[in-house]
Order: C-alpha cells, then sequence, then structure tokens
C-alpha cells in the first residue's frame, strides 16, 4: 500500500507558513459579493410577501438571478486560491440560490436567512485563516448543513468539508486475529450486531463489530477490501472504548459497513472509496489517550497520519454568530470611545458632550454581542455618566483603568470570539477594578494578562506604522523608478532615490528582514552608478539593471503587503539572490509561496 506521509492538502497544512496573500487579495471582493447576494435575497423576500397567489409565480425573479451570479463568482474566486472546502459552502449557497430561481416560493424569509447566516460563517472562518489561527472548514458544517438541506441534497456529511486527499493505505497491526470468511453465519452475527449498535449504542455490540471486521481483514487475499476491514475495526474500537458518539453519522457508517460486507462477500475486490474515508474522518474524532488503549485505532490514525487533525464538535456553531456589520459597527463605537476618553484626560472638557452617547453605544454593542459582559458596560455606563458630570478631568487611577477596560474590549473585538470563557472573566475583572478606582481605592498594578495586552497593542501599532511607512517610501522609489526609465538621460529624477533606498533598508532591518534589507542595498548601489557614470539607456537595459530593480520592487511591494497579515511568514520566505541581486519569494523555503 502507499504511503500517506505527504498527503495533506493546503487547507490541513500549518497556516503559519503558507502563504495567504491570494485570499488577502479575494477576501474584500468576496465579503462584497456575498453582501450584494443577501441584500438581493431579501429585497426579493420583501417583493414575495407582497404577492399572493398567482402573483407570486408572476414574480420578477431577476434580484435570485443577481444572488446566484454573485455567488457563482464568489465561488469562482475562492477556487482560484486554493480554498476547496469553503467554496464546497459557496456551492451549497449557490445551488440554494438556483432552487429559489426555479421555485420562488421556496425563497421564505427562513431559507434566505439561511444562506445568509452561511455567508457570515464563511466570512468570518476566512478572516481566522487569514489571522493564522487554527481554523478547519468542518466548523462550517451547521451552516453548510442548513443550505444543503433547502436543495434536498442526497448527502451532507461533515467530511463533505474535511479536506484530505483520499488514498488507501493499509494500517501495520501487531498481531491477526483468527481468519472469519464471509458465509451466511457470518452474515447473521454482522446484522445481529449491527442492529444492537444502532437501536442501542451498546459497547459490546461495537466490541463484537470490532473483532468480526479483524477476522475478515485475516481472511482477504485483496490488499483494498483488507484495509478497510482495519479501517472498520479502527472505527469500531473507537466506539467500543466511547471515544465517539454512536450520533447520526456514525449510525450510516454502521450501515453502510454492512452493504459494504454484501458487495465484498460477492466478490467484488473493491471497497467503497466515499465510506472508507469517512471512517477515516470520524476516526480523526477519537483519539485514545495512549496506543495502549485502542491499538487498531492507534495504528490507523499513525498510517494516515491523523494526529495533525484536531477533534471538531461538528454540530457546535463556531462561526457565523453575528452579522460582519454588527461587529465592525463594535470595532467603530470602541475606537470613537477610546479617542474620545483619551482627549476627556488630556483636558478636552469640550468632548463631554459626546462621550456619554459614545460610550453609551459602545456598551450597547457589548451587551448586544457578549451579554455576559453586562458588568462591565454597566460600571462603565456609571463611570462615565459621574465623569461627565463632575465637569473635571478623571483623576490618573480611574483614566488608566478606562482606557485599559476600552483597550481590552478594542482588542477582544477585534477576533471576537463569544465564546471564549476568558472574555467573560477578564470584563468581570475589569468591571471589578472600575468599581474599586471610582471608590477612590488605591492604584492597582496592572495584572500580567494587561501587560501583555498593552505589549501587544504596541507591538502592533508599531508594525502599523512601519508598514504604512514602507509604503509610501515604496511608492516614492517606483515612481522615481519608472520616470528614469521612461527618460534615462535625465538623472536629476534619481536624486531622492539613494536616501529613500537607505530610509528603507533601515526600517526592514529594523524588522528582521535582513534580506530584504540586503536587497534595498544593492538597489542603492546600481541608483548610485547610474548616478556616478557616464551610462547609457542601452547599456542598462543590456546589463539587466532595469529588470533587476523592477523585480526587486515587485518583491519588496508582495513582502510589504504580507507584513500586514503574516508577518512572521515574510522572514521566512524571502530570498536575497547575491549572485543575481534580487530579492525572492522562495517556494521551498518553510512551506512558502508557490
Amino acid at each position: 500500500m502507499p504511503s500517506n506521509e505527504l498527503n495533506a492538502s493546503p487547507d490541513d497544512l500549518d497556516l503559519s507558513i503558507m502563504d495567504m496573500s491570494p485570499l488577502a487579495w479575494v477576501l474584500d471582493e468576496l465579503g462584497k459579493s456575498l453582501d450584494s447576494s443577501s441584500k438581493a435575497l431579501k429585497r426579493f423576500v420583501r417583493e414575495a410577501e407582497v404577492a399572493q397567489g398567482a402573483e407570486l409565480a408572476a414574480l420578477d425573479a431577476s434580484q435570485l438571478r443577481i444572488a446566484r451570479q454573485q455567488l457563482h463568482q464568489a465561488v469562482g474566486a475562492l477556487e482560484m486560491v486554493g480554498m476547496s472546502a469553503p467554496a464546497l459552502v459557496l456551492r451549497a449557497m449557490e445551488a440554494a440560490v438556483q432552487k429559489f430561481v426555479q421555485t420562488p416560493g421556496q425563497c421564505t424569509q427562513e431559507a434566505a436567512n439561511k444562506v445568509e447566516l452561511a455567508g457570515f460563517a464563511l466570512s468570518a472562518y476566512l478572516e481566522d485563516v487569514l489571522a493564522g489561527k487554527p481554523a478547519s472548514a468542518v466548523s462550517l458544517f451547521p451552516q453548510y448543513r442548513d443550505v444543503q438541506g433547502l436543495v434536498g441534497a442526497d448527502r451532507i456529511h461533515p467530511a463533505d468539508l474535511w479536506a484530505f486527499e483520499w488514498r488507501w493505505i493499509e494500517p501495520e497491526l501487531a498481531s491477526g486475529a483468527d481468519p472469519l470468511p464471509y458465509g451466511d453465519a457470518a452474515r447473521e452475527l454482522l446484522d445481529r450486531w449491527t442492529l444492537k449498535l444502532v437501536r442501542n449504542s451498546h459497547p459490546e455490540a461495537a466490541q463484537q463489530l470490532f473483532d468480526m471486521c479483524l477476522g475478515f481483514a485475516q481472511a482477504e487475499t485483496d490488499s483494498e477490501p483488507r484495509a478497510f476491514w482495519k479501517l472498520a475495526a479502527g472505527f469500531f474500537e473507537a466506539l467500543a472504548g466511547s471515544l465517539l458518539k454512536v450520533d447520526v453519522y456514525a449510525k450510516r457508517a454502521i450501515l453502510r459497513i454492512l452493504l459494504q460486507y454484501a458487495v465484498l462477500a460477492r466478490g467484488n475486490p473493491h471497497a467503497s472509496d466515499r465510506l472508507a474515508q469517512d471512517l477515516l474522518f470520524l476516526c480523526t474524532q477519537a483519539v485514545p489517550r495512549s496506543a495502549t488503549d485502542a491499538p487498531v485505532l492507534s495504528a490507523v490514525r499513525a498510517s494516515y497520519g491523523l494526529d495533525r487533525f484536531q477533534p471538531i464538535d461538528y454540530e457546535a456553531i463556531q462561526f457565523g454568530r453575528f452579522a460582519p456589520a454588527l461587529i465592525a459597527q463594535a470595532r467603530k463605537r470602541i475606537g470613537s470611545a477610546k479617542d474620545t476618553w483619551s482627549w476627556v484626560t488630556s483636558g478636552d472638557l469640550t468632548r463631554f458632550k459626546t462621550m456619554n452617547d459614545q460610550f453609551s453605544l459602545m456598551t450597547d454593542s457589548l451587551v448586544k454581542l457578549h451579554p455576559p459582559s453586562e458588568p462591565l458596560a454597566r460600571v462603565l455606563a456609571r463611570v462615565i455618566d459621574t465623569t461627565a458630570r463632575s465637569g473635571q478631568v478623571p483623576g490618573p487611577e480611574l483614566a488608566l483603568e478606562v482606557a485599559t477596560a476600552v483597550l481590552y474590549l478594542e482588542a477582544a473585538f477585534d477576533d471576537l470570539d463569544p465564546s471564549d470563557p476568558q472574555l467573560t472573566a477578564r470584563t468581570a475583572r475589569l468591571a471589578e477594578r472600575l468599581d474599586a478606582a471610582q471608590a477612590g481605592g488605591p492604584s492597582q498594578p496592572l495584572e500580567p494578562w494587561m501587560e501583555e495586552l498593552y505589549r501587544r497593542v504596541s507591538d502592533k501599532q508599531t508594525m502599523a506604522s512601519l508598514v504604512g511607512e514602507l509604503r509610501v517610501t515604496l511608492g516614492d522609489l517606483e515612481k522615481s523608478l519608472d520616470n528614469f526609465s521612461r527618460a534615462p538621460q535625465d538623472k536629476s529624477v534619481l536624486s531622492t532615490v539613494p536616501g529613500q533606498l537607505g530610509q528603507m533598508r533601515g526600517v526592514l532591518a529594523l524588522l528582521g528582514l535582513d534580506q530584504a534589507a540586503m536587497a534595498a542595498v544593492h538597489m542603492g548601489e546600481l541608483v548610485d552608478h547610474m548616478l556616478q557614470a557616464d551610462v547609457d539607456e542601452q547599456q542598462l537595459r543590456a546589463a539587466g539593471t532595469f529588470d533587476c530593480l523592477g523585480n526587486n520592487l515587485g518583491a519588496l511591494s508582495f513582502l510589504i503587503d504580507m507584513l500586514n497579515y503574516q508577518p512572521a511568514l515574510a522572514k521566512k520566505v524571502f530570498v536575497y539572490d547575491a549572485i543575481k541581486g534580487e530579492l525572492k519569494a522562495d517556494k521551498d523555503a518553510e512551506g512558502g509561496p508557490a
């Protein structure tokens, strides 16, 4: 059997070493497409609610076609950047809207909401991927299941979203069981234990089926069926050890194994790839404490390298709890409140007029998106109201506590996870500290997580500032060098370039981008040569000077873009080729961009 050592799709790899620039380029347009599609569906629903009976059949379905077209374009964009599993969710959404086009009466408010929520979830998932967080497309299954249900899909399974390139591998087991040939006696036992397991989730039934599968594997002479029975044995071992719940997907797999037995018993040498992959997916959900607790399951997991996959509660809603617009609104309100508090604590008392309103809006968003944070919202409202009525600049202790609370909310809403227990605990702690500060208590030292918050925010602001500086400098360089390439006889346009390259080299070195800094040094040397030597245009083009400068500008632009969302990767994959004098994105470096 072939090895599966290198079997991994892009969705399964370490996101910290994957180039996310293609996704970054399409994500904004994807969001616009999803928003346009959702608005078109809502418009049709409003029109359909007014229409009745025969009027509904005659209703103009152009809004539905617009929605379908927007989704179709979004599917193509995701597939283009290699996001096959998320694209499958979009395809399901497109199929649902196509069903609405054919049968407009099915486009109800409830159905349109399901499509919209799937879009929210997809956007949130892709934002997590872009941020380098460990995210699995399988977490999109609740929304995928809902939209697939709108079209009555024959198959709806969480393994559909599991990006795994299937191939047959036979797990190596320490010892073999007694051979169990196919036959009437075996089929009778298989039927009996299958029925008991499906009806009662009985561990003994799972254990019996585990033993039978090992026996079938030992009796098989063909490699593919033998590998299938070992895989099925690992699945039943997980059920017998209560490592896997007997949910609807496990029950379907159990019944399909029974059907597969009938096919193999007739002498067919091939097992179902789809069933085997579903069983393997379920084995990713079952993690034994040690290999000795579940030796066959452990062998299956080892053969396919399943340790790189984390178990996922595919029934839980992880993404798409809130509309992106609500999150964006909350972030804007927090930013406004933070700026206003900064002005007030600096002595600008004219800001008192707007402070109450801005903090009221911010706390409204906080409670709406995370109800457990109501204690903090309540204390903030009281503190702001008291400060405004006093007409005086707040004391340093209170000023710091409010600033810390708002800064934490800004960081939390930049990456909102309402289910995170730390969010509830920390907002409660912030409320306690605010209460104490307002009561005139002594200043409390910053807690470790607060110090980390300030450091992280400072690093982020510094990075944003430096990236902005690099972008401006790069734009000036591109303009100057482009002007010179068009009129090489006018060297005056290069007068500012050496200084700009020196400035860029300094910033790149400060960020630890030594390879890029070396490219900037070489570019400076080329420009100095052009300024000092009497070199004509033909000589420059023959020497490849313009090409070298242009290639380096392109690579630096690519690197600066990557610094916005993957600074660690930017440091790994860009390599300076001293022979050619060019900076390149090395596709072989740390899983970098192809």
